[in-house]
């Protein structure tokens, strides 16, 4: 064929059908993309309008709060960059990033975490709601309400297969020149990956994850700064007046359960606050979460009693609505029984409790321990036992035993009532989740 073939009024039609076969073929994928983006790139917008002012914020701070906030922009920018952000989704990073944050203020401190008092914490959670619920809200969240856990994790797994391709490598080699060179990316003119991308569905669904992994980061850093970073309260002294005080107050506390439990959680609960644990261990947050993780198995097989990982079976739509709901009530107190010396308390006044525990509690102390409890039930056994002391010893043990038995109570109400609600919001999540999936409403992990 000559060139000048194509010249020729009906070859250059046909060209034109071609070119504009293709410009709309174009135009139909950036409406697609757009679609499909729309949703998260506000959503990511937004995330990043908040983290530049809190960068401003930042430079009007003291030096404590300055080195906060930085680490919270830095740990943001790292999840942001990164192609596969699973790694986050771990307790342990969690309370190693919460560390991190309270070592800006406590740097002398062997546990930066603990040095807040209950007050401060529970004033922390009630003015976090706020900004919970933009999370609830954020566009682009109702396409991952019904995925649950075990979808995720599928997801993860296929998307980190697929950054181990040659293509992945060299685009991550590449990014930031990419990024330069494509300034419009997912806006306008994406860049090729950009395009695959937002083509497939899963990677839709894993740049919506991502922006909830850092949606969900900025939220707790901004907690964790607001609530390490308060006037430290007075601590109650420890005299004697204020040991009879507080233990009279405990004497009046219910430590019956908020609800009832089947035969296998209430003995998850019993092993975790009942009286031979007060009594002979230390009640720890170690040991609170394995109950309320032993719980959970319960529970989730109860509702998913064929599934291989029923835990997995949750969620996310129902996950975060009960995670709001929990921290409303922590944020209010008003299913743990408080009193004012356990307000103005840090938490690590409460866990010295296991240091002194050992030299109190003698062999002849727990024998009139077991006395008193046998007698008027355990619930006034510490301010018992303390006025017995008190008579019967030196002036000095009555203290130290009355303080330990104290914050032992206060530390098994305080696990005790969280149990409980725990227990109320995992079993809301799963019924919710179950009733889900019942109704078709929630998509399998092939079907994303």
């Amino acid at each position: 064929m000559r060139f000048d073939m194509l010249l020729t009024p009906g070859w250059w039609f046909i060209l034109k059908l071609i070119w504009g076969g293709l410009g709309l073929g174009a135009v139909g994928v950036i409406l697609i993309v757009l679609g499909r983006a729309r949703g998260g790139v506000r959503w990511y917008r937004a995330i990043q309008k908040e983290m530049a002012a809190l960068s401003l914020e930042a430079e009007r701070s003291g030096e404590a709060r300055q080195k906060a906030i930085g680490l919270v922009i830095g740990t943001c920018r790292e999840i942001s960059d990164s192609f596969s952000p699973e790694h986050v989704i771990d307790a342990e990073r969690l309370f190693a990033f919460i560390r991190a944050i309270a070592a800006c203020f406590f740097p002398h401190s062997e546990r930066p975490e603990l040095q807040v008092s209950l007050g401060q914490l529970i004033k922390g959670l009630d003015a976090s709601l706020s900004r919970f619920d933009q999370i609830l809200h954020r566009p682009g969240l109702k396409q991952l309400q019904s995925l649950n856990v075990k979808t995720v994790q599928t997801l993860y797994r296929w998307s980190n297969g697929l950054v181990q391709g040659p293509w992945a490598k060299w685009y991550l080699a590449h990014q930031k020149r990419l990024r330069r060179v494509f300034w419009l990316r997912l806006v306008i003119l994406p860049d090729p990956v950009s395009w695959v991308l937002f083509l497939s569905r899963k990677l839709v669904i894993l740049i919506l994850l991502k922006n909830l992994l850092l949606d969900i980061t900025l939220y707790i850093g901004k907690l964790a700064i607001d609530t390490f970073d308060q006037p430290n309260n007075r601590p109650a002294a420890e005299d004697p007046e204020n040991i009879e005080e507080t233990l009279e107050a405990l004497s009046h506390a219910d430590p019956t359960p908020t609800r009832g439990y089947d035969p296998e959680i209430a003995a998850i609960r019993h092993h975790l606050v009942g009286l031979t644990t007060v009594m002979f261990s230390d009640p720890t947050f170690q040991r609170w979460r394995t109950a309320v993780r032993e719980a959970a198995e319960v529970i989730a097989r109860r509702h998913f009693p064929n599934a291989d990982h029923p835990l997995e079976e949750a969620a996310i739509g129902p996950l975060l609505n009960r995670t709001r709901s929990l921290l409303s009530t922590l944020g209010k107190g008003d299913s743990i029984f408080f009193v004012r010396y356990l307000y103005q308390t840090r938490i690590e006044t409460l866990l010295q409790a296991k240091e002194i525990s050992t030299r109190v509690l003698t062999p002849k102390v727990r024998g009139i321990l077991k006395t008193a409890v046998a007698a008027r039930g355990w619930i006034k056994w510490p301010l018992k036992l303390y006025r017995r002391l008190k008579r019967f010893s030196l002036p000095g043990i009555a203290a130290d035993v009355g303080w330990v038995l104290g914050k032992k109570t206060a530390l098994m109400l305080i696990y005790g009532r969280t149990f409980d609600q725990a227990c109320t919001e995992m079993d809301v999540v799963y019924r919710q989740s179950a009733a889900m999936d019942k109704s078709g409403s929630r998509r399998p992990a092939d079907s994303v």
